[in-house]
């Protein structure tokens, strides 16, 4: 699906990709950022995305990625249900619509004993005087949108967004040329996720979770591939803080669509 403005999907080269990519050793990924108690995994995805993509553009006046506001789209977007949930394309679309993202130095990430208000009340308009099961009455809610404030000033633009095909090969030959990208997998493992969550327990190395379903319940971000004793893997950036994994990352097993890795893969443009 192509994003409200449209635009051309961007071509993906034919022929092979790279053997390995990794943005980071390019200097084109910002650093591991920590989700905290808010489900907002779908705006630290795309918010990411959007940091690589902006600074791949404009690396001539750049020397490196700018860190930009996860609370602006957890607060302001309308799309999606703040901590409650939501997916990268309503990220992008809400950036599109508000003429860009703030940095996250100026509209800092605030989480911590707060209930973030919701952009859209839809839920709300159902729930009478009482409390909502999920989201709460946004009379219970303390965190709203700002980006109309002056010092929350847009410093990067979106212009569209694309989804990419869910072919792996493609994904691969995507990434090496035009950067790091929004995905969503499943990490918790199927059933017995609910006690057990793969991702969670992950430590170091290539993951090959045996109980991975299709059923998406997380957004990370891609940022390379390589190899390592003759298993493919994905390089990815997750959003629990850098001591978690490998320095805030994990590499999960390639060329499988391992835990429904390619099934939501999107870039803003």
């Amino acid at each position: 699906a192509e994003g409200v403005r449209g635009g051309a999907r961007p071509e993906i080269p034919a022929g092979p990709a790279p053997a390995a990519v990794d943005w980071r050793a390019r200097g084109a990924v910002t650093p591991v950022k920590n989700q905290k108690s808010c489900g907002s995994c779908w705006a630290e995805s795309a918010v990411s995305n959007i940091e690589s993509v902006w600074f791949l553009a404009n690396k001539a006046s750049m020397k490196e990625p700018v860190q930009l506001s996860v609370q602006q789209v957890i607060e302001c977007d309308a799309h999606d249900d703040a901590c409650y949930g939501g997916y990268p394309k309503g990220a992008y679309q809400y950036a599109i619509e508000s003429g860009g993202l703030a940095t996250e130095a100026a509209y800092p990430y605030n989480v911590d004993g707060h209930t973030i208000c919701l952009a859209n009340q839809t839920f709300n308009e159902t729930c009478g005087e009482g409390m909502c099961d999920d989201p709460p009455l946004t009379n219970f809610c303390d965190e709203r949108c700002a980006d109309g404030a002056a010092e929350h000033r847009p410093v990067a633009q979106v212009s569209s967004w694309h989804a990419l095909p869910p072919d792996e090969g493609a994904i691969a030959a995507y990434v090496a040329t035009h950067g790091p990208v929004s995905v969503g997998i499943d990490a918790a493992g199927g059933g017995l996720g609910v006690l057990f969550p793969w991702l969670q327990f992950y430590k170091r190395g290539v993951a090959n979770p045996g109980r991975c379903t299709a059923t998406i319940d997380h957004g990370v971000l891609i940022v390379g591939y390589g190899e390592e004793g003759g298993q493919p893997y994905w390089t990815i950036k997750n959003s629990w803080g850098p001591t978690w994994g490998e320095a805030g990352y994990f590499r999960l097993a390639r060329g499988a669509a391992k835990c429904g890795i390619a099934n939501m893969v999107t870039s803003a443009v």
